[in-house]
């Protein structure tokens, strides 16, 4: 297997704000004056080609099923104690609504730490301040919650059928400081019989599937063709960045909606 390339949002890069700076007015600077702020999001269709982009039926499952997807912001608070270490934007990626309470998953790589915090933006558009509550010891998974508001819409998890070779897959996710991506892709093998491991964290029983994805993609969700959620966007493979143009492999891991499930119980929440 080729070079396993985690997502990592922004590449890491930081926003800085002036030292001193509180978290709300952190929060209000980089956030609520970004140009794509406190608007909804519109489905976009970078990947597809300009028929694919057409089909009705694509662009009907991408808006109902996406209702579950968010836009994630972490901000580090910064060291007090150190003048040199101040608060800003650690990462901007995706996220998944994975139940009514309020909670959502994304990527422990993204996430990083409980100290951080979260910013939302729903596809609606309303934007909510989130706790990162838990990051697993053990998968790339990393949860976050916020309070409810109506018309929450959690993501259907796919039913016990599961899922197979050659299946079809769409993910929506926030690539390139973009917003509700769209990409499609089919899975090329339902469960992987290796750990990919990614510094402290690991992807167990990862669906490979052959779609085409970008750094920001990172803990959004990957359906199946009835809109339910197949599994959350971990990694990718990485072409060769020295050729021009750039050609992707086409090779995206997820993380199957089972590790979901199991995740969610390690992290105390219950149905």
């Amino acid at each position: 297997m080729g070079k396993y390339w985690p997502q990592s949002g922004w590449n890491g890069s930081r926003i800085r704000a002036p030292f001193g700076a509180s978290l709300a007015s952190i929060l209000i600077a980089l956030v609520a004056t970004a140009a794509w702020a406190a608007r909804p999001i519109t489905l976009s269709y970078p990947y597809l080609s300009a028929d694919e982009a057409k089909l009705a039926g694509i662009r009907s499952l991408a808006e109902r099923a996406s209702q579950a997807y968010v836009h994630v912001t972490i901000i580090y608070p910064g060291d007090p104690l150190a003048s040199d270490d101040p608060p800003g934007i650690l990462q901007q990626a995706s996220g998944i609504i994975i139940d009514r309470r309020g909670y959502i998953v994304t990527a422990a790589h993204i996430a990083k730490s409980t100290l951080n915090r979260a910013r939302i933006v729903t596809r609606s558009g309303s934007e909510h301040d989130a706790r990162i509550v838990h990051i697993d010891k053990r998968e790339d998974l990393a949860l976050l919650r916020i309070e409810p508001f109506a018309g929450m819409k959690p993501a259907r998890l796919v039913g016990l059928r599961g899922i197979k070779k050659g299946d079809f897959a769409l993910a929506v996710g926030s690539p390139s400081r973009a917003r509700g991506a769209v990409t499609l892709g089919v899975v090329r093998i339902a469960r992987l019989n290796e750990a990919l491991e990614y510094n402290r964290w690991k992807i167990e029983n990862a669906i490979e599937i052959g779609m085409e994805v970008e750094s920001g993609h990172s803990g959004g969700p990957v359906f199946d063709r009835s809109g339910a959620l197949i599994g959350m966007v971990a990694g990718y493979e990485l072409g060769d960045t020295t050729k021009r143009p750039y050609v992707s492999p086409r090779i995206t891991y997820a993380i199957p909606a089972s590790g979901l499930k199991a995740y969610l119980k390690r992290a105390g929440v219950r149905p």
